[in-house]
């Protein structure tokens, strides 16, 4: 904590009181750069990585926070901000990566149009499924 102040030009008591203030809301520095220790690679793949590791963490917390409040007001709050942290993951994936968020979207098109095929021409279907396993494996001509 003490180089972390150090480094952030700040006292120690208020590097000390800005993580009591996080863990309470929810954000576990510890785990964090735990979690961010794991992640192997470099580059957008390192930084995805530490963006998910820290949005999972703090869902995580949000459901604890949601499963341990008797209160209803804290739970809705709870509710909210975990929907929240959903969709800043979510976005965040599609400005990073947005070559596999595409994919993500091709994909889902094909088997919806795959599975409507064989709905509508069951006989196809070893061709459809086929053909659909040749797209997944690179085969574009």
């Amino acid at each position: 904590m003490e180089a972390a102040a150090d480094k952030a030009g700040v006292p120690y008591a208020t590097a000390r009181n800005w993580f009591r203030a996080a863990r309470e809301a929810g954000d576990d520095w510890d785990k964090f750069r735990a979690a961010s220790l794991i992640v192997a690679g470099g580059g957008i793949e390192q930084a995805m990585g530490r963006i998910i590791a820290a949005g999972l963490m703090r869902c995580e917390a949000l459901l604890e926070s949601i499963a341990g409040s008797g209160d209803v007001a804290t739970g809705l709050q709870a509710m909210a901000t975990l929907g929240d942290t959903i969709t800043k993951l979510k976005s965040a994936g599609k400005g990073m990566m947005p070559e596999a968020d595409q994919l993500a979207i091709e994909n889902g098109a094909i088997k919806a149009f795959a599975d409507l095929l064989i709905r509508q021409h069951p006989k196809t279907a070893d061709a459809v499924l086929a053909t659909v396993e040749a797209w997944a494996s690179g085969q574009r001509a």
